[in-house]
Order: structure tokens, then sequence, then C-alpha cells
């Protein structure tokens, strides 16, 4: 109890010597630095940018979108194909097997033997 008292008289001190500490001090000092708005001649407001400017963007953002969005291609594989020969008729060149089977790995269990029917997908 001793200590409360103690500790009531020294926050007392405290704050008749430093009133700015108090609440209502900085209450009263907040309303003092309150922002004042700009009057309106002074604001300056920016026109709409051309409708032509936003539809060159709309007709962009489009063909980004139509770009990024398409769809896989697929094979079906027939009788006496290997991936060297599906590379060749999808890429145009032999080599590029590899990219083929990197798509496929959970259905192509055989390398060199191709199962009947199976679809595979082809990488762009």
């Amino acid at each position: 109890m001793l200590c409360g008292v103690v500790l009531a008289i020294v926050a007392g001190l405290l704050l008749s010597l430093h009133p700015g500490l108090s609440i209502r001090a900085s209450i009263e000092g907040s309303e003092k630095n309150e922002i004042k708005p700009e009057p309106l001649e002074r604001m300056s407001i920016e026109p709409n940018p051309p409708p032509s400017r936003l539809v060159e963007k709309e007709t962009e953002i489009e063909r980004q979108e139509t770009k990024t969005v398409k769809s896989p291609r697929y094979h079906t594989v027939s009788s006496g194909e290997t991936l060297s020969s599906i590379s060749f008729q999808y890429y145009g060149t032999e080599h590029k097997w590899q990219k083929i089977l990197d798509a496929n790995r959970d259905v192509i269990q055989d390398v060199n033997r191709l199962r009947l029917g199976i679809r595979l997908i082809i990488p762009e």
C-alpha cells in the first residue's frame, strides 16, 4: 500500500513539473496541429487518358492472356511409333524426343516400348 501512495505522489510531481506528459495536454496539442485541407484552387486534377490509349492497353492485355492460355496438344500412340518419330512429326526433328518424355514420365514406363493407345502430351 505504501508503494502505491509513493507511486501516486511521484506521478503527480512528474505531471506538475512536465505538463506536456498529461493526457489533456496531448489532446489539446493535437487540436492545434490539425492538418487543414488545401483549397480547391490549388489542387491539380489530371485528366483521364484518351480512350484510344485505354483500348490499346486492353487489346494488349487480351493478346498476352491468349498467348499464355494455350491448350496442350495430345498424341495417341499408334502401331510402330517411337518417341523419335513423334518428335519428328511435331517438331520437325527426331532429337526433341526427350522433351516429350519429360512431359509424360507418369505415362511412359519403358522408353523403347510405347503402349498402343496411350495419350501423350506434346509440349510447346
